[in-house]
Parts: C-alpha cells; structure tokens; sequence
C-alpha cells in the first residue's frame, strides 16, 4: 500500500515537472478535440492569443487565434481536415504589431480513439531574411491601398448613386425626390426659428408644341437654357429644381408677403421669356407660375407643393401676367373641373353629346344660307354645363381630339341628312387649334364626308387667327390640303387676338367672321364702327367673305346692311337649336 502511495506522488511530481518543463517552452502548443475545442495548452500560447489559460478551454481554436495580415483567419478547420492522418504545416505573417511570421504544425494523435489533435505554432521571424520581411511587407502595403482604393470607389460609387437618384440628368438641377428633401429640411428649419416657406411652381407653356416642331433635342436644349435663366434670377439660399417634363420649381424661406413674391416670380417670367435662337429658329418661351406661400411648418411635403401646382394651372388662365397665388377656393374649383372632366369623359364614353346649329344669313333677305354646328353636353332638355365651361377645360385636358373627332362625324352626317331632303345650306365645323396642331386632321375630315357622301364644298371649317399665325407652316399645309377638296375656310373671332389686317391677305382662309365684341357696341362706339366699316371694306377688296357674328337687335342688323355687311349670325336670327329646330328663321 505504501508503494502505490509512493508511485502516485512521484507521477503527481512528474506531470508538475513536465507542465513547467511545457510551460518554459517558446513555441505555443496546444491540445484540440478533433473538432478544434481547446483541452490543454501551454503558457505561449496563451500570450499569443493574449489570453488565460483556464478561459481557454473548451473554446474553438479557430476562434482565438489571431488573423493575417490580410485579415484572414490564420487557421479554418478545412485546412486541417484536408491534412488528415498526416497533419500540415505552413507560415503566416500576423499583422498585429510589428511584422511576425507564423509557423502552425499539427498532427492528429492517431493513438487515441477520439483523434485529438495537437498544434505547434512558433514565431520563424528571425528566420525570414530582412529581403523575405521586406516584400512581405510591401505585399501587406499593396493589399491595404488596394483596400482603401475599393473602399474609396464603392463610396464614390455610393455617392454618385446617390446623387443620380437625386438629380434631374437633362438639367442637372435637384428632381423631385432632391426638392423633397430641400422641402423636409426647410419644414424642420421653420419648425424651429418660425417664417415661411414659399414655393414657386413653374411651367413651362406650349413646351409640347415646341418638341413636336423643332424635335426632343431642342426641347431638351431649351430646358437646360431655361435651367441657367431661373438659377441666375434667384437670391443665395433659393433652390431650384425640375420635377420632370416641363416643370421647374423655386424653394424660399425669404420671402415674407405676397408682393416680395409677386416680384420674384415677375423677374423669373421676364428671365425666361428672353428670345432663345437655335438652329435658325428664334423661340420665345414663356411661363405660368403658381405660388403658394406656408407658414405651417406641420404641412406635408405633398401639400405644399400640390397647393402651388394648382395655383399655376389657375395661372394658366390668368391672362397675360400668367402668375397666381394658391387660395382655399381654388381646390373649389378644381373639384368642380375634376367633376367636369368626368362628366366629359362619360358624355364621350357613352356619346351623352349633340349638337346644335345656329343659322347664317344673308343679311338682305335673311335667308338661311348655312349652319354652324355647336356642341352640346349632356342631353337636350337638360345640358350639364355651358361650352364656356367644358371647352377650355377639354382643350387642357386633349379630350377635345376625341371630342372633335365625334363632332366632325356627326355634323356631316346631320348635313347629308339635309342635303338628302333637298336643301342647299352648308355646315361649318368649328376645329380647336389641338385638332389642328395634330397631324391628319385633313385625312379624317375627307375621310368621314367620303363615308357620310358629303361634298367637302359644302363644307366650312372655322379655325382662331391664333393657330395660324402662331403655326404658320404646320395650319397652312393642313388646311391647304382641305380648300383644294373644296373645304371653305372660317376665320373665328376675328378682332379678338392679333387682328393684323396684314396678315389676311397671307392667310389661307375665305371669309372672316367679325366677333361679337364688335357687334355689341358699334352703334354705340364711333372707333368700333371705323374699325367694324373698315374690315368689312378690306375683305371686301381681298375678295374675302365676312360674316357678323352675335346680333341680336334689328338695330344692329340694320346698322350692318348699311355698311355693306352681307351675312350674319345671331340670336336675331335664330339661336342654336337641335337640327329639326334650326332651319327656320323668324321673319
């Protein structure tokens, strides 16, 4: 029994002097499951992995090692897996202080059943040759910038990503989701120090126009012109930005009433309304804006600038300044015309439309000599809304293209109808500048008076000066190729737009049809009857017809015969009634 003690403390001593005898050593060893768990290890390599020994145990070897100098894991149980029986060995150059070369060995230990492993891991750096530690070293400098370069140009990249997703790439001014982010940071500056936030809607009139004649290229030029001339009026701090198509929007927070307002948005009209030439053509742009002026700093982003695009569409309309503030009754309106815009729809859906005629005479003997036909919504006995009211808005809104197209068809047919039961008049069809700004406008009008039988002579077609003396080339060519099929060509409203008597004898029309301004008043008004006298001499002499439109007294009719006046039209005469009703004048 004595002996048993005897040899259990001399092998207690001698594992206490093999520990020690370990633990002096320099290499770090240590003992692994053969899944990488730590069992035993010696003091080395707990001061490579800078740790104790007892908090080692049981962790991944894997783990506590330190990376390379390319931040890689200096050892992955793969590569163990992959030396099997034989084990493996390699070197790796830590990077954790100064430059340290690494040499790892293992070995499973294939006398016990569960194949631990054991590892030896010595610092070689004094082996390495100064020329080794020098290309190791550039090695690890080429690796860092290659990194820091990588990381540079993904940021770069990151920024200019940024940047595109924020910026408008014909103009290069912020776009929406940029003015969004100006707008949020003026609502949390306002929030915090008060005032007000302006925004200036800006669009852009008849950009369309200019596209379909002159080509997107130029479109696009001139958008980028349009771009220099607003940033160039506004003050330091003001952004502007381009929503898209032909929209531009100026953000303040140093305007305080509406006339600092007025003003600014006076001096962005005169900017852009610069002639701009390109390509041997001369353009003059102009805009509408809308302005809506905030001193809620809770009002959303949307709002605010919903608010000024509606005040620029009521700019639209506002003559010749073309400059509108936003107030509560606009949304009123806009209600009213989104309801109207239904109604057209639907009335063009399910042809909820007619037409009326109102009769032209000749003055003389008040024989009906022709119709204008004048459309109508809604049903006979009960119109929804006045021409006044839906035709601006079906001009806005391109519904008068289907619109026209459906008065055109049924005019002829009403007139075939007439011409079938013996009559002689003929039938003018009012055509919106629209219809006469899109290509083949002649094609269908021939087309359906073929289908309808018409004869296109006993067809008028009135047109506003406006069209033909903004478009010239584009008006003519349509309307050239309807005079030679025989089409008559009106000129509406004469006296209300440019009413250069120069132009008449350029124009490719047949008789001008004197507005009802004129007729008012004339008896009344001594220039309005030397003007009045005075057209109806000059057509005269052009070989032009002239019709008198809007008379409604015997007074006026009389006081026209007396001038020379051959035709006319108005209530004198007869209002616009369905086709039955039409066809008698009252004696």
């Amino acid at each position: 029994m004595n002996d048993q003690r005897k040899l259990v403390v001399e092998l207690r001593r001698s594992m206490g002097r093999l520990e020690a005898a370990l633990g002096t050593i320099s290499d770090a060893l240590v003992i692994t499951s053969c899944d990488g768990r730590v069992l035993w290890c010696n003091a080395s390599y707990a001061q490579l992995v800078e740790r104790t020994p007892p908090a080692l145990l049981g962790e991944s070897i894997y783990d506590q090692l330190p990376r390379d100098c390319d931040g890689a894991p200096l050892l992955n149980p793969e590569q163990v897996q992959a030396g099997g029986d034989q084990g493996g060995q390699f070197t790796r150059v830590l990077d954790r202080h100064d430059l340290r070369a690494i040499e790892i060995e293992w070995k499973p230990i294939r006398s016990e059943r569960l194949r631990p492993l054991i590892f030896c891991l010595r610092d070689v750096s004094a082996l390495l040759s100064y020329q080794q530690l020098r290309v190791e070293a550039e090695r690890i400098e080429r690796r860092r910038q290659q990194t820091e370069n990588l990381n540079r140009a993904l940021e770069l990249e990151r920024l200019a990503l940024a940047t595109k997703v924020m910026e408008c790439p014909v103009t290069g001014l912020p776009n929406r989701r940029g003015l969004h982010v100006s707008i949020r940071a003026a609502l949390k500056t306002q929030r915090e120090n008060g005032g007000r936030i302006s925004i200036l809607f800006c669009d852009l009139n008849s950009f369309k126009e200019i596209n379909d004649l002159h080509g997107h290229q130029i479109g696009d030029d001139l958008l980028i012109e349009i771009g220099r001339r607003l940033q160039r009026s506004l003050r330091f701090g003001d952004i502007l930005s381009r929503l898209g198509g032909d929209e531009f929007v100026v953000l303040t927070m140093g305007i305080f009433d509406e006339g600092d307002a007025l003003q600014m948005a006076m001096r962005l009209n005169d900017a852009v309304g610069q002639a701009w030439s390109v390509e041997d053509h001369t353009i003059r742009p102009s805009m509408s804006i809308g302005i809506n002026i905030s001193d809620d700093p809770d009002i959303s982003v949307d709002e605010l600038i919903r608010r000024a695009d509606l005040a620029m569409y009521e700019a639209k309309t506002n003559g010749d300044q073309h400059i509108s503030f936003y107030h509560p009754s606009i949304d009123k309106r806009v209600r009213k015309n989104i309801h109207l815009r239904h109604q057209l729809e639907g009335a063009l859906q399910h042809e909820a439309m007619f037409l009326a005629y109102q009769p032209i005479v000749e003055l003389g003997d008040r024989i009906v000599v022709g119709m204008e036909a004048l459309l109508r919504l809604g049903a006979i006995a009960s119109p929804i809304a006045t021409p006044s009211e839906f035709i601006p808005l079906a001009e806005r809104t391109a519904l008068i293209l289907p619109i026209g197209r459906w008065v055109i068809s049924e005019a002829l047919k009403h007139l075939r109808q007439l011409r079938s039961e013996g009559s002689e008049l003929t039938m003018a069809i009012n055509v919106s500048p629209l219809q006469l700004k899109e290509s083949g406008l002649s094609d269908f009008f021939l087309s359906q008076a073929e289908r309808s039988g018409v004869d296109p002579s006993w067809t008028v077609i009135e047109v506003t000066e406006s069209i033909l003396i903004e478009h010239p080339d584009l008006a003519t060519s349509e309307l050239r190729r309807l005079r030679e099929a025989g089409v008559k060509v009106h000129l509406d409203d004469f006296g209300t737009g440019y009413s250069s008597m120069s132009w008449l004898a350029r124009l490719p029309i047949d008789t001008i049809k004197v507005d009802r301004s004129f007729i008012s008043d004339f008896l009344h008004d001594h220039r309005k009857a030397v003007v009045l006298e005075a057209m109806i001499r000059l057509s005269r002499d052009l070989g032009l017809g002239l019709i008198a439109e809007g008379i409604e007294t015997v007074e006026q009719h009389a006081g026209l015969l007396a001038m020379g006046c051959l035709q006319g039209q108005g209530f004198l005469f007869g209002k616009p009634e369905p086709l039955s009703r039409s066809c008698a004048v009252p004696a």
